[in-house]
């Protein structure tokens, strides 16, 4: 990959309050970086808001469901993406069986 670097220079507090939600993303502060300018390249907007935005009703009543969902346990989760695929493979496994009497 065909890389360059670009220096910015950010007050110190800006710069650490955006690594701290770079973080909650799971990305280092230059993945975050890296994306914003991707996303304003391919779209060629830029979404800047000095509100916080809220969810909207229906966006709420669906955390609530899934809350629900994961109290009742109706909720599986893997370790790692192989034991997705097993669980998936087994699923689709049965379904043929299933079908195919």
């Amino acid at each position: 990959m065909n890389t360059t670097t670009i220096h910015v220079k950010i007050d110190t507090k800006t710069k650490i309050e955006a690594k701290s939600v770079a973080e909650e993303f799971g990305l280092t502060l230059t993945a975050l970086v890296n994306a914003l300018l991707k996303q304003i390249a391919r779209t060629k907007q830029l979404y800047l808001s000095a509100e916080k935005e809220e969810p909207t009703e229906y966006f709420k009543q669906l955390m609530r469901e899934a809350d629900e969902d994961v109290k009742a346990g109706r909720v599986i989760s893997f370790k790692n993406p192989e034991e997705e695929f097993r669980y998936l493979d087994k699923l689709i496994e049965n379904d043929k069986k299933i079908k195919h009497g």
